[in-house]
């Protein structure tokens, strides 16, 4: 009797193990080279998702290489299937543009001929999801696809130029002027500043 009770107990192991039963697999490597998975096609990645890789290939065009935008459009929300990274080489006064796909590839697709040089960004941001909540919650009512830029930015709402991350679709177009009337968010704090008239601030402005 006894050891038909062992068989039995046996065999019920075996078919939980078959089915799910025991602890799962152990993971393997630590992720710090992963890239995005088919799962990204449908939600995109982020702005910051693939930055370090955009950056490293920045400097192996110039040492020197200082971000100075961040940007995509057509965009569902915020995550997309491409970021564009804007650098520029101090010393060399020359510009180019990094392109990074969901998929994990990083290119070099700019020209890297002279440009006029611009106020570097801190790599220090908020991400792309989290301008978009305070956007949201700030008013912001997408209509149609939507514009990511990451830039320092000079408007008439402004009490001086400063870094912002620039929401707009469509409907943020101010029909008579043409104007697009975009939101902005502090980079650094991820707070609400304003949104924009879409008109330069005046030199003479105090």
């Amino acid at each position: 009797m006894t050891s038909c009770r062992l068989l039995l107990l046996a065999i019920a192991a075996v078919v939980l193990g078959a089915c799910g039963g025991g602890s799962p697999a152990p993971a393997t490597g630590d992720g710090a080279d992963a890239r995005p998975t088919a799962s990204a096609s449908v939600a995109g990645i982020s702005a910051r998702a693939l930055l370090e890789q955009a950056l490293t290939e920045a400097r192996a065009w110039q040492p020197d290489a200082e971000l100075v935008a961040v940007s995509t459009s057509f965009a569902a929300g915020p995550r997309h299937t491409f970021w564009f990274y804007d650098v520029q080489s101090p010393s060399q006064g020359r510009c180019t543009r990094i392109r990074a796909l969901e998929n994990g590839t990083i290119e070099n697709v700019g020209t890297g001929g002279a440009c006029v040089l611009m106020q570097p960004l801190s790599g220090e941001f908020i991400d792309s999801p989290e301008a978009w909540r305070t956007a949201r919650a700030a008013g912001l009512i997408p209509g149609g696809p939507m514009q990511f830029a990451l830039r320092y930015q000079r408007d008439a709402a402004l009490p001086a130029p400063q870094a912002c991350w620039l929401l707009s679709s469509d409907a943020d177009r101010d029909a008579a002027t043409g104007a697009t009337r975009s939101w902005c968010v502090d980079p650094a704090s991820g707070q609400f500043v304003a949104r924009l008239s879409g008109k330069e601030r005046s030199a003479a402005a105090p």
